[in-house]
């Protein structure tokens, strides 16, 4: 072996081993930078995780007080599945109990309650006027079944009334209402409904 091939191979060892060593110290950088990425990336996953819940959260609470539901769906009425009343034209007298019906149907509450109250006030006020030709004329068969007819539309009207009021969420007004329907266990047809309701609201 000559000189020269030993200076080659000298050379080209040389060559070889800065190679080797050049390749190793950018393994080495390579592996610090994947290092220095994963905090990075828990960091990245960590706030999607975050910004996760916060979206799952806000769906949730959207949800939850959902503005497009009817605040009717939260009455107690509906919780403990009372319907609607519909109220029987006992008389002509009356007519407007079918215009308290249709308005319960469309559930336009508010001008049905108006309607039920004003009934009711005349029920109430028929209820004494009775009471006062009785006392007065005495025991009549034509006056009690009058009186009859008045008490069972009358209670009709108070339950419907009652109705309207939770749906309206006039619960204190409602709650007295109630206790006064009660008393009446003769025409008080809505009894157990009644008693769950007065204890819900």
């Amino acid at each position: 072996m000559n000189e020269e091939e030993v200076f080659v191979r000298n050379e080209a060892d040389d060559l070889t081993r800065r190679i080797v060593d050049r390749l190793g110290q950018r393994q080495e950088k390579l592996d610090r930078m994947a290092e220095w990425d994963k905090p990075a990336k828990a960091a990245g996953h960590r706030r999607l995780y975050i910004a996760g819940l916060a979206i799952a959260a806000s769906i949730a609470v959207v949800f939850i007080l959902a503005p497009w539901r009817s605040n009717t769906a939260l009455s107690p009425l509906d919780d403990l599945g009372i319907g609607a009343p519909q109220l029987t034209e006992f008389r002509s007298a009356m007519p407007e109990l079918s215009k308290i019906n249709q308005l319960i149907e469309s559930k336009d509450y508010e001008a049905a309650l108006a309607k039920t109250k004003e009934a009711l006030a005349k029920s109430d006020y028929m209820l004494t006027e009775l009471a006062n030709v009785g006392d007065m004329w005495g025991e009549d068969e034509a006056l009690q079944y009058e009186e009859q007819l008045e008490r069972e539309a009358n209670s009709q009207l108070r339950w419907a009334y009652i109705y309207l009021l939770v749906k309206t969420e006039r619960n204190k007004e409602a709650k007295k209402e109630l206790k006064r329907y009660l008393k009446d266990t003769d025409f008080c047809e809505h009894e157990q409904d009644a008693r769950e309701l007065l204890s819900r609201i």
